[in-house]
Parts: structure tokens; sequence; C-alpha cells
């Protein structure tokens, strides 16, 4: 119990000498908190506060011995701290565009068979989207979990820290091409998973077009929309599993991005 209450007082005493590295960490990691999917909208407040101090309470002592965070007025405090917000949002949003993306399928799948009046409000975003497109978003969160992607994010966050320390940030052209590069593959990604489906439409759209040439007197309006709905629902459940292993590539893609971006120049 002693051995507690010492270990407790001395990294109390080390985060009143260190006080600004500790606001300026713990501002990187809520700010990549609120951004990664599942976590900035899918738990509770409460949690994420206390998620993010405790992962601050681990990376302030490897940094107090190298790193000295200095603020000479209080303007200069906010730009550090929006800089190091930055950084964390850049992680963050990398990851959340990719599921974007992936989201992005599921809206084109719905559009093309028929089925976009099936919206309902998505948690993570507060916005209209199709079910198909929700249930894509969370398989995409759920094959990030299961690879261990949220144990790579933290290391990618750790790795931010030795390239990019606290209070030396520099912001350049460098970051924003990687979101333009991660919106480019992303919709890329979304659009390889739609494929299937697209193409399927495409066939069953032609079949309806050669039934109303050879039996005019049929109702093609209702075996089209039932044709369509039919061929939508089943190559989606033959191709779904693809949008797994798409995800897991593209996945460790965006890390190997993030990687190159905090690697030394």
């Amino acid at each position: 119990m002693t051995t507690v209450a010492t270990d407790f007082a001395g990294l109390s005493g080390l985060l009143e000498e260190h006080l600004l590295l500790a606001l300026a960490v713990l501002t990187r990691v809520t700010a990549m908190l609120l951004a990664v999917p599942a976590i900035g909208s899918g738990i509770p407040a409460r949690f994420r506060v206390v998620l993010a101090v405790l992962t601050t309470l681990l990376i302030v002592p490897s940094l107090a011995s190298t790193v000295s965070v200095v603020a000479a007025h209080a303007i200069d405090l906010l730009i550090l701290l929006a800089r190091e917000a930055a950084v964390g949002l850049l992680i963050g949003t990398a990851i959340r565009i990719l599921v974007s993306g992936m989201q992005l399928a599921g809206e084109v799948m719905s559009s093309s068979g028929g089925l976009q009046l099936g919206e309902s409000s998505d948690p993570s975003t507060q916005a209209a989207l199709p079910t198909l497109a929700q249930w894509i978003g969370l398989l995409a969160v759920a094959t990030m979990f299961l690879i261990g992607g949220h144990r790579q994010i933290l290391g990618s966050l750790i790795d931010s820290f030795v390239a990019l320390p606290p209070g030396a940030v520099r912001l350049d052209e460098s970051l924003l091409e990687l979101l333009v590069s991660q919106l480019t593959h992303a919709f890329a990604t979304g659009f390889r998973v739609a494929a299937p489906v697209v193409v399927a439409m495409l066939l069953s759209n032609l079949v309806t077009g050669l039934i109303s040439r050879t039996l005019p007197q049929l109702n093609v309006l209702a075996i089209g929309l039932s044709l369509n709905t039919v061929a939508l629902l089943a190559v989606a459940a033959l191709s779904i599993g693809s949008a797994g292993y798409l995800f897991q590539d593209e996945f460790a893609t965006t890390l190997d991005r993030l990687a190159v971006l905090w690697a030394p120049s």
C-alpha cells in the first residue's frame, strides 16, 4: 500500500512539473479518440475521458526526460494546443474516412437496387444512411477491432509523439496530402465493394428489358423491382465477405501512410 502511495505521489509530482507537456499530450490523445470510429461517438463520454487521461498518464513519463514544452503567452498556448489537436485529428480522421468509404459502398448498393428509401439515423454521424450502408460500416468497425486495429492506432499515436514531440509540431502540406490520398483510396475501396452488386443490377435490368420485349402483357415494373431486390440481397450476401478483406488491406495501408509521415526525413 505504501509503494502504491509513493508511486502515485511521484506521478503527481511529475505531472505538476510538466503540466504543459501533460496538457499537450492530453489534447492530442483526446482529439484522436474523438475522431476514431466507434470510440468518438459509440461509447459514453465518461469512458472516453477516463481513457484519454489513462493514456496520457502512460505517455507523459516517457516524454518528460526528453521533451520540454514552453508557452510564453496564452496565445502561444492556444496555438500549441491547436497543433496538437490537429495531429490527433489527423490519425482519427484517416481511419474514419476509410470507414466512410465502406459506407459509401452500401449507399451505392441501395441506390442501384432501389432500396434508398430504407434509411435510418446513423448513431456515429447523426446522418440518415441506408440500412445496408450502416451494416457495412459496422462490419468495417468490427473487422478493425478483430484484427487489433485499436492497438495499431495507439501505436501510430505513440510514433507521432516521437516524430512530432509536443510543442514542436509543424503543420505542412504533407498532412493535407495524406487526407486527400486517404479520401481517394477510401472511395475507390467503396466502389470496389459495391461493384458486384452494381454489375448484378445491370444484368437484372437487362433481363427485365428482355422480358418486357418478349411478354409485354406482364407487369414489368413489379417484376423488375422484385428481381432487383432478390439480386441485390443475393449478391450482397455472397460478396459481403470481401468487404472485410478489402477493409483490412486498406487499414494496413493507412497505417503505413501514417508511418511514412512520422518517419524522419
